[in-house]
């Protein structure tokens, strides 16, 4: 399975907090271990404004969950995100968490207009339809951090969107990123709590070994990382794991010699010996090429900053099971369509609404897929299907 990637730094304050970065200097470095991953401002009570010079712009500022947008009706007053879905058709206003909550849609409609399509002398599907795509261009820019910005292509990879916006942004993300595949899980607003409690124990630890690699001696690399190990083990060993049930996975933290940023590389297992430096150094060499697009020479020397360890505890019996069971099952054949809106070029489009259920049988966009806890979008030519573990497979066209 894939690895969670971690980072010694995190970076906040720059419009985008994220755990390390090649282009630095918009926000504040902290120097503390964190997962590696990249968050932007834009959910759905990111507020819309025009500003002073005209343009539209979303967020950073939020209404939050009160009063939050102005179709919750609970005294908000500032356009959202949220209020511009509403206006596009997206979002059912007699749907969200079930229908337990009642939307007012004629409020977002009302107030986008006011205050963002009659100063930039727009309609107010086209101004709801150019808060999407700035909204989804802000996430976008999180996206491109951790995956083009460090010599990943994100045509090579499918988009996992979760959340309660998340399915409701992906297509219109991916297409912009020329990604062609888009996997939305069951409950996908409850993932993120999912993934807490399901996921495995794990103990992290870091040690500054600080030399450079070739020609050194492997003493030091294996003392510390026996130590590392065995502080691992006696922590497992108080969570009630066995010997049987215990995964260490070393890492290293390199640079080239006067660099100062590192980067982290999986380290080889068992007794350091020159031999395993040397591949410790050809796997740093290996990323740096793939993150910046070369490698020094080899007569550059390579030096290691830190080694670091993660320990883990494994039960007898995986942890999660083969298959999640969302709690709208049913079908909803013979639901009415309704009018959503796809940009200028295709306009209003009276499109299907359907239950993850429906999907059993592939459907081809345009179409919404309403959830209790979230909302998919499968755009025109899209064709949305389920695959044998429940989760929607968008396959853009």
């Amino acid at each position: 399975g894939g690895e969670v990637t971690r980072s010694l730094e995190y970076q906040v304050g720059g419009g985008i907090m994220i755990g390390s970065r090649l282009m630095t200097g918009g926000g504040y470095t902290l120097k503390v271990p964190a997962i590696d991953l990249a968050e932007v401002g834009a959910g759905g009570g990111s507020i819309i404004a025009v500003d002073a010079g005209g343009s539209m712009q979303v967020g950073p500022q939020s209404a939050g969950a009160h009063p939050g947008p102005v179709c919750y009706d609970l005294g908000g007053t500032e356009p959202t995100v949220t209020d511009a879905n509403v206006v596009l058709g997206y979002i059912n206003p007699d749907h969200l968490v079930g229908g337990a909550v009642k939307l007012n849609p004629d409020k977002s409609r009302d107030v986008l207009a006011e205050t963002i399509a009659k100063p930039l002398n727009l309609d107010v599907a086209h101004a709801a339809y150019g808060a999407h795509q700035i909204a989804a261009s802000n996430m976008i820019r999180a996206i491109k951090a951790v995956s083009s910005e460090r010599g990943r292509d994100p045509r090579k990879y499918a988009m996992l969107a979760f959340g309660g916006n998340g399915p409701l942004f992906a297509a219109g993300m991916a297409q912009a990123l020329r990604m062609s595949r888009i996997v939305v899980p069951p409950s996908p607003g409850l993932f993120s709590s999912f993934g807490l409690l399901y996921a495995d124990v794990e103990h992290h630890y870091t040690r500054t070994v600080r030399q450079v690699l070739r020609g050194s001696d492997p003493a030091a690399l294996n003392e510390a990382w026996r130590t590392l190990e065995d502080a691992a083990r006696k922590q497992l060993e108080l969570d009630g794991f066995t010997t049987g049930q215990m995964r260490f996975k070393r890492t290293a933290n390199m640079h080239y010699k006067g660099q100062i940023f590192e980067l982290t590389t999986p380290a080889p297992d068992g007794v350091i010996d020159a031999a395993a430096i040397a591949t410790l150094e050809e796997s740093f060499g290996r990323e740096h090429e793939t993150t910046y697009g070369h490698r020094a020479g080899p007569e550059e020397p390579v030096e290691l900053v830190n080694v670091m360890l993660v320990g883990k505890g494994v039960p007898d019996r995986p942890r999660t099971p083969d298959q999640l069971i969302g709690d709208d099952e049913e079908t909803t054949e013979g639901l009415p369509p309704r009018q959503a809106y796809f940009g200028p070029d295709l306009g209003w489009i009276e499109t299907p609404v359907l239950r993850r259920a429906d999907l059993a049988t592939a459907r081809t966009g345009p179409c919404i897929i309403e959830e209790y806890d979230a909302t998919c979008l499968a755009p025109p030519g899209a064709t949305a299907s389920l695959d044998q573990y429940g989760n929607i497979i968008i396959d853009l066209a």
